[in-house]
This record gives C-alpha cells, structure tokens and sequence, in this order.
C-alpha cells in the first residue's frame, strides 16, 4: 500500500508538469512592439514621424551627442550639418524594437552656395515677406526689432523697391558676385554722407536709408565662421535722431553663432563701413541675417570717431532664387 501510494504521488506530479509544459508551450507569444519612422529635413530641423502603438518607452539617439524620450513624432535640431544615424529604441511587452535611419543635413556653406556641385553658385534676393525678427533695433544680445519692425513690402513703404531686384551670389570656392540690377544699392545715411560722391546720390528718405549709385565689385569674396564668438565694437545712440549728441560705447558680445565676412568690397543688401553679417536662420530656400550697420554721427567734440562704429542692426530676410 506504501508504495502504491508513493507511485501515485510521482503519477499526479507527473501529471502536474506536463499539464503545465502544455499550457506554456500553447500559450501566444507576444511579440516586440512594431515601429514605423518616416523622417524629413528641413536645413537644420528634421522631422520624425513615428509610430508604435504597443510600446511603453521610448528613447532617441541622434548622433549628434544628444538624445531623448519623446513619444513618437517630433523635431529635432542639429547645430551642425553632416551625417548623422539616428537610433529609436522602443520597449513593450513583447521585448524591445530598435531601429536606425540615417540622415544628411546640409552644411551652411552647402545651404548658402549650394555645394561644390553647383558651379554657378546659388542667388538670393530680399524677401517681399520678412520674418518676424525682420527690421530695425539696437544692437544688443537678443537683437529685438525695437525701433521699426519689418513689414510685407517694407523697402517699397521707405521708398527703396529697386533693393528687391538685386542679386547676391555664393560660390562654395568663395569667390562672391553681386548684380546691382539697376546699377543702385541702398547704404546708410552716414556712410553715403562721408563715402559717396553727392552726385552718386539718387534718392534719400527720412528713415535713415539712402539710395546710391554703385558698381558691382569685380573680385569680392566671402568667409564663413560656424559656432563661434562675435566681437561687435559698438555705440549706443538711444533715441536715433539725426544730429550732434552723445553716445555710449559698448561692446555686444554674441556666442556659437555663425556669421559672413565678406572682403574685395562684397556686401549683402546694405553698402557700408561693415562687412559682416550673422546668419540667423537657414534652410534651402530662406535665409535671414542681421547686419550691423552705422547710423551714429556723434558730437566731434566729445565722441571722437565713434560714428566708425555701428550703432544699429538690420535684420533681412533672402529667398533663393
């Protein structure tokens, strides 16, 4: 009887254990959580379509020393063009999905001359519609518009639409050419009182802008400076009124922005005593940059040659033509 009982004890454990390999081995197996990405670029911005309805984390690796959780589709900027692979990690139930797309963002000099494979450069011309930190302000960190805030069509409101005919073109060798289409460029009224010839003169306006007759420069270049410090000597001039008074010297120091040195008397948009201008934004088809330009005269007496130093930035916006 003792053993019978024993034999039926291993009988029902053995029983037990196969019941239960059964039920593992018919159990459904979940799966790893499924992904879908679909990615754009936009200059600098790339834009991630993502979905995975049965995940429960999600981290994001963009190659360029930065990553994330966010959940799905969203944007993200690089500093930087180059090649970059972007790795998406989602976790679910059913295990983890990785996946890898790998994207090419244009560099600056790409976006402004539009790369080697451009042997004919690439043309801006000023945008009919500015952006919203499009006009006139002090020059100071944030370089808000204070003074005169760009609107649709503003150089035909001051009395300068010729401007928009104009032609400014990059070449990725940086050799610079620039098309005074009507043989005019606009220039501040400082440096058109000292520089230009009264007769070189054409039009004036009470904005602080004139217009002068200017050849085009035969052997101008352009430089680019990525993330770096930019040093801007200037004045402050408060009230921006024509005439003797006072000014403040200051010095704007601006970090990691990217900025054109133009040489042999190249310029973009505005004829003056500066010859650099700080890329704001860019993509392949717009960009916008901020020219720091002399609008001071001073008092001779007690400034000295402050009026050397510009006063106020000019913010425009250039499409690609």
């Amino acid at each position: 009887m003792k053993y019978k009982g024993l034999l039926k004890s291993f009988l029902t454990l053995g029983l037990i254990l196969i019941l239960g390999i059964c039920i593992t081995a018919c159990k459904e197996e979940i799966p790893p959580p499924i992904l879908d990405i679909y990615i754009t670029v936009d200059g600098f911005n790339i834009n991630i379509a993502a979905e995975s309805p049965d995940s429960v984390t999600w981290l994001w690796n963009y190659g360029d020393g930065t990553v994330s959780d966010s959940v799905g589709s969203h944007t993200h900027t690089y500093a930087m063009g180059g090649d970059y692979t972007i790795v998406c990690t989602v976790t679910g139930e059913g295990g983890e999905t990785i996946k890898t797309e790998a994207v090419a963002i244009a560099t600056i000099m790409d976006l402004l001359s539009g790369g080697e494979d451009a042997p004919n450069g690439k043309t801006w011309v000023l945008s009919r519609t500015p952006g919203g930190s499009n006009g006139v302000g002090h020059i100071k960190v944030d370089l808000v518009p204070n003074i005169f805030p760009a609107v649709v069509d503003m150089l035909d409101f001051i009395g300068l639409p010729d401007e928009y005919d104009n032609e400014y073109t990059f070449y990725f060798d940086g050799r610079y050419s620039l098309d005074n289409i009507n043989g005019d460029v606009m220039s501040p009224w400082v440096y058109s009182s000292l520089e230009v010839d009264p007769g070189d003169i054409v039009h004036t306006t009470s904005y602080g802008f004139f217009q002068i007759s200017s050849p085009n420069p035969e052997s101008a270049t352009w430089s680019l400076s990525e993330n770096e410090g930019l040093s801007i000597e200037t004045v402050y001039d408060e009230d921006v009124d024509i005439g003797p008074k006072p000014g403040i010297p200051e010095t704007i120091e601006y970090e990691n922005v990217d900025y054109i040195t133009f040489d042999g008397g190249g310029f973009i948009g505005l004829k003056d005593y500066t010859t650099t201008a700080m890329i704001r934004e860019i993509s392949p088809d717009r960009m916008t940059i901020t020219l720091f330009y002399h609008e001071f005269w001073g008092d001779p007496e007690n400034d000295g040659e402050l009026y050397l130093r510009p006063s106020l930035a000019l913010t425009l916006t250039y499409d690609a033509k």
